[in-house]
């Protein structure tokens, strides 16, 4: 079963990686109209009802390979002009039968053998309004077979259509039953593995954006304990973490350095590492340890106000060699690991390899995104990969700034795993825009500048 936002990422990601989505409403609809052949043979009514988006497409292309054997109607709830999709209108040229009238409804619905629900696709939400509403409930009460496409049409609202047959793509969608959605087909419609298995724009459907009643602290609070040896790790991770849309980012460094890193951006709140200004550490939404460390910290003080804590914890540089130390600490916390390939041979033992990340993600329980040309992100079985990315990433600071990417987007998102995915595909986004201005001459900062170009790329927003 998978959810309607993993339905939106799996479009997002099959447009920017194979391009023209069509060929999948021509599969789904092909798909509809076979399963439909099947279950009813030919010589039937058919009736078909569309919405205005995308569900309608995949009805029309079903209508238009059933018409070949079938007598179809089609009918638009709000009128063949409503219709403004591309794709659906590309879909209308390719059916050329009988499309019906308001006035024509009542009197085709009581003749049709089988309606097709093509009205709401899986983006719905909500309750339907008129006049969807008293055509779902005149559907309903009709006593037609009824055959719904993909998702019954507003599924899970108190008007949503009770078909005999749903036929569903790629898998179940979230919420479905056969009590709620009759008989259940699940069709392949040739989506490539890729397009799951590879992080894209379509994961960025989890972001959260912010509302706009949004106060102060609503869309991300972020503490990042960094710089204590190395300032610039420090400034690079918090400026990362500013430029990916953190509300506030408090960075918790030594007396040493602390002057230091806050005069790089009045954005970035510095607090000392010991003090009652470790207290509000606990309330933020996300927390980075290790940029600029150093090695040899100790970083019990830190633990301990962070006792109990169930936010996410990036664990980056210096504190991977403190992961035993920290992830026993915080039992509570989703840990996310950013090693590169001879961090995570120092902290395992073992090569950087898909089944010894899969072992180690297992053996701590943490999210590991394994940094290389291509990154791999991993979660016990679950790997995801993210390409992408050129050879001057191998420069300093792109670690500490995935890193604060990371964090940032982990206050924005309801799941560690997917800020993972989010934060690595737009690290290597972000170099890659880089180097289309400026070849390899391009530095950490200009990448930090790149964030936000990048963010609206990715967002579309």
């Amino acid at each position: 079963m998978i959810t309607y936002k993993d339905v939106e990422k799996s479009d997002k990601n099959y447009e920017y990686f194979i391009g023209d989505t069509y060929t999948l409403m021509e599969n789904a609809g092909g798909s509809v109209a076979n399963s439909i052949l099947k279950e009813f043979g030919s010589s039937n009514k058919i009736l078909t009802v569309c919405g205005v988006g995308n569900n309608a497409g995949d009805g029309l292309v079903a209508s238009a390979i059933l018409s070949a054997t079938n007598d179809v109607m089609v009918y638009f709830v709000k009128g063949r002009e409503s219709v403004k999709s591309q794709q659906v209108l590309k879909a209308l040229s390719g059916y050329k039968g009988n499309v019906i009238e308001e006035s024509q409804f009542e009197s085709s619905l009581e003749e049709a053998d089988i309606v097709l629900d093509a009205i709401f696709g899986s983006g719905f939400n909500g309750t339907p309004r008129p006049p969807f509403d008293e055509i779902i409930k005149k559907i309903n009460s009709s006593g037609k077979k009824i055959v719904s496409v993909d998702v019954p049409s507003a599924l899970g609202s108190e008007i949503a259509i009770h078909p005999f047959m749903t036929v569903t793509f790629t898998d179940t969608k979230e919420g479905m039953n056969e009590r709620n959605s009759g008989k259940i087909v699940i069709a392949d419609i040739g989506i490539p593995e890729k397009v799951f298995n590879y992080a894209g724009p379509g994961d960025f459907v989890y972001y959260r954006l912010p509302e706009l009643d949004s106060h102060k602290g609503m869309n991300g609070v972020v503490a990042i304990v960094a710089g204590w040896t190395f300032y610039g790790s420090g400034v690079i991770s918090a400026r990362g973490a500013v430029k990916t849309g953190a509300d506030l980012v408090r960075v918790y460094s030594s007396d040493y350095n602390r002057i230091v890193l806050s005069s790089y951006d009045p954005q970035i709140i510095v607090r000392p590492v010991d003090g009652k200004t470790l207290d509000d550490m606990g309330k933020s939404n996300s927390v980075l340890i290790g940029p600029g460390l150093g090695k040899g910290q100790d970083i019990s003080q830190i633990l301990s106000h962070l006792k109990g804590y169930s936010g996410v914890v990036v664990v980056d540089a210096d504190a991977l060699d403190l992961l035993n130390l920290i992830r026993s600490e915080l039992s509570n916390s989703q840990i996310i690991i950013t090693p590169h390939h001879g961090e995570f041979e120092r902290i395992s033992g073992t090569e950087p390899t898909e089944e010894n990340a899969i072992a180690f993600s297992k053996k701590f329980n943490v999210i590991i995104i394994l940094k290389g040309l291509e990154d791999l992100i991993v979660f016990h079985d679950k790997v995801i990969r993210a390409d992408g990315g050129n050879p001057r990433m191998t420069m300093g600071g792109t670690g500490d700034l995935l890193a604060g990417e990371t964090v940032a987007i982990s206050a924005r998102s309801s799941s560690a795993f997917e800020s993972a995915c989010m934060a690595s595909f737009l690290n290597k986004t972000v170099g890659d825009l880089c180097y289309k201005e400026k070849s390899y001459w391009y530095d950490i900062n200009d990448m930090i500048e790149k964030i936000p170009e990048a963010m609206k790329i990715l967002l579309k927003k």
